[in-house]
């Protein structure tokens, strides 16, 4: 759980997501690489308003103060948009250019990740759904949340984003004293070192201190 008395002031590593709910996910993936205590995880209170917000957040002063800035945001219906758009923002705002997956190498490092990633729609739980619903020790479990799914949709309800309704649909057993991604994950529900993953942990992993373990 990240230390709410932390500050941005006291780290040079920042990496900014989009909703409180993606904080605490984010959290325990760096923690599980050892760096939980090496980045301050900035959220933006959800993609609303996110280009004004990120023009606000991003001066002088924050490009000056800090070594690394990570950005990671949810691609939704429109991937390779969502991909440009921030491409093109990020670039403006840091004076760098700002290619997705890829760190900058001039001070500070920068870097965006597009989750899931590619050319896939969706967001985060979309990529924590497949790793998860991946491993076939969960087979079972899988049918079980697919089968809830179509009977739901048979009695004319759906979820607003599929995949997070899969997610709470699993967290609602798993995890069901906050049936969120970020607190399943903090309870073990789903192996961070997924293959699946791989993409995610080695864009985080570009927060480590050369050097150090």
């Amino acid at each position: 759980m990240p230390d709410k008395g932390l500050k941005i002031e006291d780290f040079d590593r920042v990496l900014v997501v989009e909703g409180y709910g993606d904080l605490l996910f984010y959290a325990e993936v760096l923690e599980e690489l050892g760096l939980e205590k090496r980045v301050f995880i900035k959220h933006l209170g959800g993609n609303t308003r996110l280009s004004t917000i990120l023009e606000t957040f991003i001066t002088p002063d924050l490009l000056n103060s800090k070594t690394n800035l990570g950005f990671i945001f949810d691609a939704d219906d429109r991937p390779q948009a969502t991909r440009d758009k921030l491409q093109g923002l990020l670039t403006k705002l840091t004076g760098q250019t700002v290619v997705d997956g890829n760190w900058t190498t001039s001070t500070p490092k920068v870097v965006l990740f597009i989750v899931p990633g590619g050319d896939r729609t969706g967001e985060i739980e979309t990529l924590v759904w497949n790793s998860w619903a991946s491993d076939p020790a969960n087979a079972h479990q899988k049918q079980c949340i697919l089968d809830y799914i179509a009977c739901m949709k048979t009695a004319g309800k759906t979820a607003h984003s599929p995949d997070k309704g899969l997610i709470s649909a699993l967290l609602a057993i798993q995890s069901d004293e906050d049936p969120r991604l970020g607190p399943g994950a903090r309870d073990n529900v789903f192996d961070l070192t997924r293959p699946e993953l791989a993409p995610l942990r080695t864009f985080l992993s570009g927060f480590q201190i050369p050097g150090q373990a």
